[in-house]
């Protein structure tokens, strides 16, 4: 699959190369800031985070251990009220002591219930009518007496559907020896507003738990979420560990969540401020989006940007690849618009003037492939050539055409005698000759050393002898500085001589031996005996 779309980018290709190399110079700047600017502001987010959920959880341990020193402090000074002390001993005054209980639960919010009891745990006195026993732990009179005062593990009412805690203290009488007990069942609805006071400089949520994780109080203030929410006891722990940092885990709400834990002096309760992880971070992620939003828009407009540049660039070289292609089949009628400026353009400029060089040349290169270099005549391979197109068209249209075979006589021993620019001489005045003598549309050619032949087109046997014959009175007449020459000439005709252009060239050269062994200077015709007809002197 990976090679599938690699075929089809074409990265091979220098398109592909190009909008390639751009993207990934845009690509590899644009990430490499990106993650530096991630990861630099992440840090920084959480050194931010860090600091304001440590900050807050540490100062709602501290609020919370003055909350109870409050609540210690206040019970503390109710029992050694001059009330509890005159209407309770020997002659013990419950009904006083109710109504004391009741007029002080009245005024502080955060007591659901006053009771008085003696060191065995009997009741004496309660604010209530009807008294509920307080939940407290089987050694907590020896807690109480040891400590002076108590806090129990808190728990939930199902009566009031609220999270309490039982806060007790001494009642003490003057040798010091405790009489009885003040104990109180607490709500954390006061806790709670002081939390949600946090809750708000900390930008998350603050919160109470017990050593196992069971929520006590929180900075919502909604007491029912006390019943059904609780942190995993293992994620207490790790909080309690790592006093002073954060840790990420799954908060009370079972969100991902950052969160920082601090103990509590009194208690075994832990206070923690927390946030979800996308709160926290979400200045980061918001950050990220942007960035890959920036480098996707980047990415396109580079690649719509190096797209067009490939295309300027090689749409010349495709139309320089195809013009190239042409010209080496043989078409030089290719014109390339201009390429522009730069090397592509001037690679075209280039292209163009090499391709006109070559049309300007075309004819002589075709000349001079078709022309003996010496006589200016056609050569050997031109004649057969014209002759196979003279033989079709005859063959088509049921015509003819005639063969001469022109020989100068004795130009072996002209040329030993003379020497060889004399017989180069006398073979280029003799190609002058029949280029004269004949028509332009009729073909002669050096056929090899001193042997030429002229090919008649649509013409006849005595129409040819009447050229042959010109061609014999002008050899004879022209004059050289080594003195004068002769032709003999054969003749042959198409079909009557031969129905292949072979064979009527065959015919033709045994009419040019027959004229030589009778005498030379003269004309013999295919198929016919005899000496032959020399030209008039």
């Amino acid at each position: 699959m990976f090679r599938q779309a690699i075929s089809r980018l074409r990265l091979t290709s220098i398109r592909g190369q190009i909008l390639g190399f751009a993207v990934l110079a845009a690509l590899i700047p644009a990430l490499v800031t990106a993650v530096i600017s991630y990861v630099q502001n992440r840090r920084a987010l959480t050194d931010k985070v860090t600091q304001e959920l440590v900050t807050a959880s540490a100062q709602a341990g501290r609020e919370t251990d003055a909350w109870l020193r409050e609540r210690i402090y206040e019970l503390r000074v109710f029992a050694s009220s001059y009330v509890i002390s005159e209407n309770l001993g020997r002659h013990t005054r419950a009904g006083r002591l109710a109504d004391f209980l009741s007029s002080v639960s009245a005024r502080f919010g955060d007591y659901e219930e006053l009771q008085l009891v003696d060191p065995t745990g009997r009741l004496i006195a309660s604010s209530m009518r009807h008294s509920r026993p307080m939940k407290l732990a089987g050694a907590w009179a020896k807690t109480l007496d040891a400590s002076r005062g108590f806090v129990s593990e808190p728990y939930w009412d199902e009566k009031t559907h609220r999270r309490l805690v039982v806060i007790g203290v001494p009642v003490e009488r003057a040798g010091g020896r405790p009489l009885a007990a003040l104990l109180a069942r607490t709500n954390f609805t006061g806790l709670s507003k002081v939390l949600k006071t946090l809750r708000s400089q900390a930008s998350g949520e603050v919160y109470l738990t017990t050593a196992q994780g069971q929520l006590i109080a929180d900075s919502d203030v909604r007491p029912a979420r006390a019943e059904r929410l609780a942190l995993d006891s293992r994620n207490a722990d790790r909080l309690i560990a790592r006093q002073g940092a954060i840790l990420t885990y799954r908060g009370i709400g079972g969100k991902e969540s950052v969160g920082s834990g601090h103990s509590l002096s009194r208690t075994s309760w832990i206070a923690v401020a927390e946030m979800p992880d996308s709160q926290a971070y979400g200045q980061v992620a918001r950050l990220r989006n942007t960035t890959l939003a920036v480098v996707g828009g980047l990415l396109v407009v580079v690649g719509l940007i190096a797209y067009r540049m490939a295309v300027l660039i090689v749409r010349p070289l495709d139309r320089l690849t195809a013009a190239a292609s042409k010209v080496s089949a043989g078409d030089l009628s290719v014109d390339l618009p201009s390429g522009g400026s730069g090397e592509v353009g001037y690679l075209t400029s280039v292209f163009n003037t090499m391709v006109g060089s070559l049309r300007d040349h075309r004819d002589q290169l075709e000349r001079l492939s078709n022309t003996d270099s010496l006589t200016g005549l056609s050569n050997r391979r031109h004649m057969m050539d014209a002759l196979r197109t003279e033989l079709a068209r005859a063959k088509r249209g049921g015509g003819h055409f005639s063969v001469l075979m022109v020989d100068v006589d004795h130009f072996k021993k002209f040329n030993d005698e003379h020497g060889h620019q004399a017989g180069d001489e006398v073979l280029v005045r003799f190609g002058n000759v029949l280029g004269e003598t004949i028509r332009a549309y009729d073909c002669a050619a050096r056929y090899g050393g001193e042997e030429f032949l002229v090919m008649l087109s649509a013409t006849g046997e005595s129409e040819a002898v009447a050229v042959a014959q010109r061609i014999c009175e002008r050899v004879r007449s022209e004059s050289f500085a080594a003195g004068h020459v002769t032709a003999s000439i054969g003749v042959a005709e198409y079909p009557a001589h031969g129905d292949t252009s072979d064979a009527v060239i065959g015919r033709a050269d045994e009419a040019l031996y027959r004229a030589k062994r009778a005498g030379r200077d003269r004309v013999v015709c295919a198929g016919k005996g005899g000496k032959g007809k020399k030209p008039p002197v």
